[in-house]
């Protein structure tokens, strides 16, 4: 069965590496998770990581949120 395996490294607030399995509830459901993952604690940590460093007067080479 598949996994996703997610590694956060680098100037990130927290390290992590998190797996999600699909021998559990399925491809489907090992998505979700990964999902549920990103879009919590992670995406959180680094919204305020980026108002602290926008306040800081530091910003990414083309702006906050831009491709």
């Amino acid at each position: 069965m598949g996994v996703i395996i997610i590694k956060v490294q680098g100037s990130f607030m927290d390290t992590y590496t998190a797996s999600f399995t699909a021998m559990h509830g399925g491809h489907a459901q090992a998505v979700a998770e990964a999902i549920e993952f990103l879009s919590g604690k992670l995406l959180s940590n680094a919204i305020k990581q980026d108002h602290m460093l926008h306040e800081q007067g530091d910003k990414p080479i083309i702006g906050f949120g831009e491709k």
